[in-house]
């Protein structure tokens, strides 16, 4: 399949915009941005490496002969990569956060609503672009992996910096003691 690389997949989603959505679609996001209780939904997705949405208003013209491309339409453009599989990607988006699902693509033409996950897939799939590149800085790893190596580091780190002492074997035993689901 397409879109991964080791263990992280990547999803690219184009849809038009209606006319007068962009709007209301901007105000989705910065209410998503600045109220904790939704982003602490999404939080819950532990398995994402990365995840933004961005309103496509014009196609730029870069230089060349060609002019300026006006779109017809707005697009909303859903770039993410992630650990698992397709299915499973779109089924937990469905599932933790349908409501923020149903407020950021039912501006988009043809949303059908994140439940029944049927339609929601379908409409997904049809919308999906092919990655022709991106970039995963631990392929071989996953988002909950990398978390634990960050957080081992850090107490490793500060262990060693007083690690002198009679009771460096008591410490060490508290120290693995905390960090054994990271190990």
């Amino acid at each position: 399949m397409g879109n991964v690389d080791g263990k992280a997949t990547a999803i690219t989603v184009l849809t038009p915009v209606k006319p007068g959505h962009t709007l209301i679609l901007r105000g989705v996001f910065f209410a998503g941005e600045h109220i904790h209780m939704l982003m602490t939904r999404l939080v819950q997705l532990s398995f994402i490496h990365y995840a933004r949405w961005t309103i496509v208003r014009d196609l730029a013209w870069n230089g060349e002969p060609q002019p300026k491309e006006d779109l017809r339409y707005d697009y909303l453009l859903f770039e993410s990569n992630f650990n698992g599989t397709w299915d499973e990607y779109i089924d937990a988006f469905a599932e933790v956060v349908p409501a923020r699902m149903r407020a950021i693509w039912s501006s988009s033409y043809g949303f059908p609503g994140p439940k029944p996950v049927g339609p929601f897939k379908d409409y997904i799939r049809k919308n999906d672009l092919d990655v022709e590149h991106y970039y995963s800085a631990y392929p071989e790893a996953t988002t909950t992996e990398v978390l634990s190596a960050l957080k081992v580091t850090a107490a490793l780190d500060a262990f060693l910096a007083m690690a002198d002492g009679d009771d460096f074997g008591a410490r060490f035993d508290a120290l693995l003691t905390e960090l054994q689901n990271d190990l």
